[in-house]
């Protein structure tokens, strides 16, 4: 009898001992983004600025960047990732702006001036390729 304790005991500890060391190093950010996944991450960036409308690339380039800050290691919800106010991020208030945009564009039906989205489209490219550099 209590032989049985032990080995479940012994058990309990390895599957506690493995699971700490999965969620370290689940939940632990890189130092660096891999040259493949910058590659991959400019050919997505590079296709969406090409591609589409402005009020898309707007949706898109969100995506994109809460795509980037996945692969570089964050998890959760582009909201819980902004509201953790990752260091990574220059100017978080302006992300949260255009990420409010986005939400704004995909939920309501307002229509907005092609020179204002244009001009947001902007923006957000230059906040994500500040976000890239950030992390290469």
């Amino acid at each position: 009898m209590n032989d049985t304790i032990m080995y479940i005991a012994i058990a309990l500890f390895i599957a506690i001992l493995v699971s700490g060391i999965f969620l370290v190093l689940k939940y632990t950010k890189k130092e660096k983004l891999t040259d493949e996944q910058v590659t991959f991450l400019n050919k997505q960036f590079k296709k969406i600025i090409r591609d589409i409308d402005e009020k898309s690339q707007i949706i898109h380039l969100d995506k994109l960047y809460h795509k980037t800050l996945v692969e570089f290691g964050f998890s959760w919800t582009f909201w819980e990732i902004l509201k953790s106010k990752p260091e990574q991020i220059w100017d978080i208030q302006k992300i949260w702006e255009l990420h409010k945009l986005r939400n704004k564009l995909v939920h309501d039906f307002d229509n907005h001036e092609v020179i204002y989205l244009k001009k947001k489209s902007k923006e957000f490219q230059a906040e994500w390729k500040k976000l890239l550099s950030e992390l290469t």
